[in-house]
């Protein structure tokens, strides 16, 4: 026996204020889901721009002004992903940033490049496997050498290797992005169709 009922007769099985329901909250989920796929580069870039600003910028400003709480907590937030050592940290207006200096030139790098890749979206192709290991190799052996206390590494480095490591991850994701959101674009535009069909008298 079937387990699965029929999406038609169960549409059909509703009552008319209940599809007229369904019929807007999908319209408006593909309303979203358009933007989002139309306008997914600079969502995106926003974000970056904000994850990068807060550690880098409002943190060491709020420290400055003497409002603690709301700077420890971004340093808390940001915690999870950077050791936040204040040896390998920049200092903006006398305090600490939330972020070492390798993860502002990684979070630098990517909100720069970012920008820079709307210039070139349609045409720029991806990065092949074996650039993207090799643009990261330098992070890695500076950053796992400097790890195991080998040796220690110089703030010029770690600019240099996280910067490089931000535009790999911009040239290899965003391309692969573009065209997942075209098809996923087109796939949504085709379904607003047939909800605009559904409605119709």
């Amino acid at each position: 026996m079937d387990q699965h009922p029929d999406p038609a007769a169960y549409w059909v099985a509703l009552s008319p204020r209940r599809q007229a329901f369904d019929q807007a909250m999908q319209r408006l989920l593909f309303r979203g889901l358009e933007i989002a796929t139309s306008h997914w580069l600079l969502l995106i870039n926003s974000a970056s721009f904000v994850l990068l600003i807060l550690p880098t910028v409002i943190a060491p400003a709020l420290l400055a002004l003497g409002w603690t709480a709301p700077a420890q907590l971004i340093f808390w937030a940001y915690s999870s992903i950077c050791h936040q050592m204040a040896s390998r940290s920049f200092f903006v207006f006398g305090q600490q940033m939330a972020f070492c200096q390798r993860n502002t030139a990684i979070f630098g790098a990517f909100f720069l490049f970012g920008v820079v890749y709307i210039l070139f979206r349609r045409r720029l192709k991806s990065l092949p496997d074996w650039l993207v290991v090799a643009y990261s190799l330098p992070m890695a052996v500076d950053g796992f050498t400097q790890l195991f206390g080998w040796r220690e590494s110089a703030w010029e480095l770690r600019l240099v290797t996280g910067a490089l490591f931000g535009l790999t991850v911009v040239w290899y994701v965003f391309p692969h992005l573009e065209l997942l959101m075209l098809l996923l674009g087109r796939q949504v535009r085709e379904q607003q169709q047939t909800l605009a069909r559904q409605g119709a008298p």
